[in-house]
């Protein structure tokens, strides 16, 4: 029975990249062996490496003097990896306007000093937008999380931050372009637009890698010198990344991508706001997240039956975060025209019920 997932991830796979990866499976291209057994110091693993390293360079435009990193442990280990990879003598901050971003900030404040700013949806355009709310740079390193998946919270503007950046990009990455002017370090799990869980993608600027005496899967400095091969990586994760790349460089790339997230989330916050008499939505019109629409029925019983309803329409993920509830329809990468028709037919559909 065909399923409609809209869940916030781990997310849907295309069809096509799952159908190569099955084939796979059984036998990894005539080499006698499955993927999922494939040596991760085999010839044919560097060779997925290498081109999974070379399709993110392209997709996402990295200058020269960045390196990639595919780690284990998620966003989350992160939170721990890069404050104890920051120098000592080097100041921090944590940008906050979510879930994450708290529990970053959280993680950070025990291992160095960093200082929180908090912004609410209400205040990001003017912390944007207007130079004179940012005062002079007071930290060398700003981390920010760009997509907020429960909050339903996005910024995209990164230049306009007067800071050098450390992104968590887990949510967003490949929806839209931006250029590296002032990111140090941009990491993002792969379950939600480029692959499955397992692999965390790590792209960092030569300056940010420094030498320290850090414990072996902490030291950032020789991961890199090991090629992510210090360890045995996630193999089957990192090959499902190669591949969904390989699906987002044929359709034109992150260009491509971004032209489907601005029409998609269009089309849904258009159809929620000819409905505004029935729902809330709670985040400012300038920070709205284009991966992750949030919003609330303003009579409570309607959600549950919007739920209910979608389900017996076998749409799937669509529960709010359970720390908020309301709804939540999460748009990533693979997210087609007829999976997104669909569900704006449903949605019609019941609010015309009402």
């Amino acid at each position: 029975m065909k399923k409609y997932n809209f869940s916030p991830g781990p997310a849907k796979i295309n069809d096509s990249v799952l159908q190569i990866a099955k084939k796979n499976i059984i036998e990894f291209e005539d080499s006698g062996v499955s993927i999922l057994e494939i040596s991760h110091r085999s010839q044919d693993f560097q060779s997925i490496l290498d081109q999974t390293k070379e399709n993110l360079k392209n997709l996402l435009n990295i200058p020269q003097n960045y390196k990639i990193l595919f780690l284990q442990g998620g966003a989350t280990f992160h939170n721990t990896f890069i404050a104890n990879n920051i120098p000592q003598e080097k100041s921090s901050s944590n940008l906050v306007t979510g879930t994450w971003g708290q529990k970053t900030f959280e993680d950070f404040s025990k291992i160095r000093t960093s200082t929180k700013k908090l912004l609410t949806s209400e205040n990001i355009e003017e912390f944007i937008e207007n130079k004179n709310f940012q005062i002079n740079k007071e930290t060398d390193f700003m981390h920010i999380t760009s997509n907020e998946t429960i909050e339903g919270i996005q910024i995209r503007k990164f230049n306009k931050i007067n800071s050098d950046l450390i992104i968590d990009s887990s949510s967003d990455i490949g929806s839209y372009n931006f250029n590296w002017d002032n990111i140090s370090y941009l990491y993002a799990g792969a379950q939600k637009n480029l692959g499955i869980p397992g692999v965390t993608i790590s792209i960092i600027r030569d300056d940010f890698i420094q030498q320290n005496e850090n414990p072996v899967y902490l030291n950032l400095k020789k991961l890199i010198s090991k090629d992510s091969l210090l360890n045995t990586p996630p193999t089957f994760s990192i090959y499902i990344l190669k591949l969904v790349t390989d699906w987002m460089l044929d359709l034109g790339g992150v260009s491509f991508f971004e032209k489907q997230s601005k029409e998609h989330s269009e089309s849904v916050y258009s159809l929620l706001n000819k409905y505004d008499n029935y729902v809330i939505l709670p985040v400012e019109k300038y920070s709205r997240s284009r991966m992750n629409i949030v919003f609330n029925f303003k009579n409570e019983k309607h959600e549950n039956l919007f739920i209910n309803e979608a389900l017996n329409k076998h749409i799937i993920g669509i529960n709010g975060h359970r720390s908020v509830g309301g709804i939540r329809i999460s748009l990533y990468n693979s997210i087609d025209k007829n999976m997104l028709r669909y569900l704006l037919d449903f949605m019609e559909s019941f609010f015309k019920k009402l």
